[in-house]
């Protein structure tokens, strides 16, 4: 006979509840970057709730960054911008905390990037190649320098992923921007490419891969888009992961 145990549901604290109620106002907009909030007086009215309580439910909302609180008489607490940076942060912590390697990231985008172009091009073709024609502009712009270069490849990247039309996608683009950066950077000071003439031609081959890709996305080629772009992860990941594979996240970010 099957034991059947029902666990303690965790009920959450009051403050949780409290600044769970103020989090839904700033994400749904109801609250605006720059709005102050009400008074102590009157939100602990408002909520019924003591001061201690609210006090510790503002404080779970500066540690998210959605307020930031200034003390004095003419202090309280004001609604931020919230800023994608912290979630880029959060999760450069996690991927050191789990001890992930270059080449897990790297494997993750190359499996989610090319359907992301996929997406792209049959929901948003004009809009998505628009915004990664001008990224492409930028790169150009910087071919002759390595370190600027890494820094609008990775770009790239992240905008293809925002530019898909999915939400989450792009939430994951933004999240793992800190450390492709990172890791670009890190590869054209490891592998630097012998001579001009092979470090124009390695120039040329991505560009002109990501030429290819934006054409295929503005005719709203999905499926040919993601077959480019999976080839072109698989040909680029030699270079960028040559001697990197196994480095781990947290020696690029500390």
């Amino acid at each position: 006979m099957s034991t059947f145990q029902i666990s303690q549901i965790r009920q959450p604290k009051t403050a949780e509840i409290v600044a769970s109620k103020i989090r839904k106002g700033i994400l749904m907009g109801e609250l605006k970057p720059g709005d102050k909030l009400p008074s102590e007086a009157q939100l602990m009215a408002r909520f019924e709730t003591s001061r201690p309580t609210l006090r510790e439910a503002l404080r779970i909302l500066e540690f998210q960054s959605l307020i930031t609180i200034a003390r004095g008489a003419k202090g309280g607490a004001q609604v931020k911008q919230v800023d994608a940076q912290v979630l880029t942060q959060a999760t450069g912590l996690l991927l050191q905390a789990r001890s992930a390697t270059l080449g897990d990231v790297y494997q993750a985008r190359a499996m989610i990037e090319p359907p992301a172009a996929r997406l792209a091009a049959e929901t948003r073709p004009e809009l998505a190649a628009r915004a990664l024609q001008a990224q492409l502009e930028r790169e150009r712009a910087v071919a002759d320098d390595e370190r600027a270069r890494a820094h609008e490849v990775a770009a790239f990247h992240r905008i293809l992923l925002e530019q898909c039309g999915n939400v989450a996608l792009a939430v994951v683009g933004q999240s793992l921007h800190d450390v492709v950066n990172r890791h670009l950077e890190l590869a054209y000071r490891q592998n630097p490419v012998p001579g001009a003439d092979e470090r124009d031609r390695q120039v040329r081959f991505g560009l002109k891969s990501q030429e290819r890709l934006i054409a295929l996305i503005s005719a709203g080629a999905g499926l040919e888009a993601e077959a480019h772009w999976v080839r072109h992860m698989k040909a680029a990941g030699e270079y960028w992961l040559q001697g990197l594979a196994g480095t781990a996240v947290i020696d690029i970010l500390d």
